[in-house]
């Protein structure tokens, strides 16, 4: 399954990123989006199994 981190704050995407073995568990991680709108354009292009959001972004936010 594929898992998509959206979150404005690098320190944010990284850590979500790092702190959980997503491989070993059977998850394919995305590259992670730092915006809404970026996110939206993975979306299309990678259809993830799993999105995870930050809701409060500049721009549009997660739950947009």
């Amino acid at each position: 399954m594929k898992v998509l981190i959206v979150d404005d704050e690098v320190i944010i995407r990284e850590g979500i990123s790092t702190v959980i073995a997503w491989e070993e568990r059977g998850f394919t991680l995305l590259q992670p989006a730092e915006s809404a709108e970026e996110a939206i354009e993975i979306v299309h292009q990678e259809r993830p199994h799993i999105l995870l959001t930050d809701i409060r972004m500049s721009g549009k936010s997660g739950l947009a």
